[in-house]
Parts: C-alpha cells; sequence; structure tokens
C-alpha cells in the first residue's frame, strides 16, 4: 500500500479545514496511560491525522483489559501497553512519531510537558496525577482528563484554569507529590467521585451500590478509575 496522509485524512475536511488538519499534523500530544481512557483516546487522535506522540504506560496486558482497551488482544497479553499501542499506531498512520517513554517518566516530565501543549491524563495513580498537572501548569499545557466514573466524564484543564487537587479540595495541595500517602489517595478519590456523583448525569445510570464500595476503598483493589 501507498500510504497517503492526504488521502487518510481527507474526509476530515468539513469538520475542519485544510490549515487545522495541517496543525494537527504537526502537533505534538503526550498520552500518560493507554489502557481505557488514555488507550480511547491515542486511537482517536492517531486516526485523526495527529502527526508525534510521547506516550507512557508502566503496565502490561492482562486478561481483564480484553473487555474495554482498544489495544488489548488475547495474543498481545504480557506485553507492555506502550509497546502495543505505538505498534498500532504505526499500522494505521505509517508516517507518525511515537515515542515511547520508561517507567521512570516522571523524572523527565518537565522536558515532556515544555514539548507537548497537550496532555492526555488515562493514569489511575493519583499521585502522579497531581504531579503532571503542576507541571502542565508550569509548563503552560492543557490536560484532558476524564472523572472517577464509569460512564463518559472528560475534562478540559486548561493552564490557567484551576488544578483539580484545588477545586475539589484533595488533601494533596500542600504536599511534594512524592509524599502523597494511601490516605491521601483515597480522600482524593472520593473527593472525586462525590463530585460526579453530585454534578454529573452519571449518578443517574451508575450502580450506586459500587460507586459506594470504590468511595470507601473497598474496590480499590479490582476496579479501575479508568474504566
Amino acid at each position: 500500500m501507498n500510504f497517503d496522509y492526504y488521502s487518510f485524512t481527507g474526509r476530515n475536511i468539513g469538520f475542519i479545514d485544510e490549515r487545522e488538519q495541517q496543525l494537527l499534523r504537526q502537533a505534538r500530544v503526550f498520552v500518560c496511560g493507554v489502557g481505557g481512557m488514555g488507550g480511547a483516546a491515542f486511537m482517536a487522535l492517531a486516526r485523526a491525522g495527529v502527526g508525534k506522540f510521547v506516550i507512557a504506560d508502566i503496565d502490561r496486558f492482562e486478561v481483564s483489559n480484553l473487555n474495554r482497551q482498544v489495544f488489548a488482544f488475547a495474543d498481545e497479553v504480557g506485553r507492555e501497553k506502550a509497546e502495543v499501542a505505538a505498534e498500532a499506531a504505526k499500522r494505521i498512520n505509517p508516517t507518525i512519531e511515537v515515542e515511547v517513554l520508561a517507567a521512570n517518566w516522571t523524572s523527565e516530565l518537565p522536558g515532556i510537558a515544555a514539548r507537548c501543549p497537550v496532555i492526555v491524563n488515562g493514569m489511575d495513580d493519583i499521585a502522579a496525577g497531581v504531579h503532571l498537572y503542576r507541571t502542565a501548569k508550569r509548563a503552560d499545557a492543557t490536560v484532558i482528563d476524564a472523572y472517577m466514573s464509569p460512564l463518559p466524564s472528560v475534562i478540559v484543564v486548561r493552564p490557567h484554569d484551576p488544578r483539580p487537587e484545588e477545586r475539589l479540595g484533595f488533601p494533596t495541595t500542600a504536599k511534594d507529590w512524592t509524599d502523597i500517602t494511601d490516605d491521601d489517595r483515597r480522600a482524593a478519590m472520593r473527593a472525586e467521585i462525590e463530585h460526579v456523583m453530585l454534578h454529573s448525569s452519571s449518578r443517574n445510570y451508575v450502580d450506586l451500590a459500587i460507586a459506594g464500595e470504590v468511595a470507601a476503598g473497598a474496590a480499590a483493589g479490582c476496579r479501575s478509575r479508568r474504566w
């Protein structure tokens, strides 16, 4: 097959114009976590024609991922999620640039945020997420995220918007992200779930018993915030 970027993205024109498509081609996006929410965002952006990515994920695919994660297939179980996602993106667009980071990406975050004006947070790590948001603000980067909910609840946090820890009252605001405790994580998770249940239409559809389990921490080991 002779791949042609203009044929690949031609049906986008009308939703966006040709100048905007070229902006997407030159854009670089950091996707942190390519499992459930992050993986779906990465695939959608790759198919939209975004030309450059930095991705990170410290996990490997498990059988339990097969029911909802777009890059999870039975023959990929046991492989690193970021490597599989990068390979899949290159099968969609052979000209795409994908930089896969190692597990120590948190130490490189200031440089990453300086290169990537848009960041997709697909993690379920509260402490690393706090670090991500603080660093994004200093780098003038926008973060795309999703609340802790089994239904879509996407949010956009621009550089000058309050950080979620500030807006939702996490007990992390005066702490270095490396000093955040398990109790802090549980309190932050409860605050996020409570916000969704009070202010999002998700409350009309979720199983309240399960939501209660997650909020209480009883199901923390078996239910992910990135459904």
